[in-house]
């Protein structure tokens, strides 16, 4: 918590790099959730060669 004897300090090259690493981890994550649920909806559709 921030008070008057000690306020908020945080460097903009270190809060820049791990919003960064933040954002890259999150977009991959995005894309693998993205491919788990399209590869279950190809595994999942009945098979045309019956």
């Amino acid at each position: 918590m921030a008070t008057a004897n000690h306020p908020v300090e945080d460097g903009s090259t270190r809060t820049e790099r791990r919003v960064g690493i933040r954002v890259f981890i999150y977009v991959i994550g995005l894309h693998l959730f993205a491919a788990f649920v399209m590869a279950l909806y190809y595994f999942g559709q009945p098979s045309a060669h019956g």
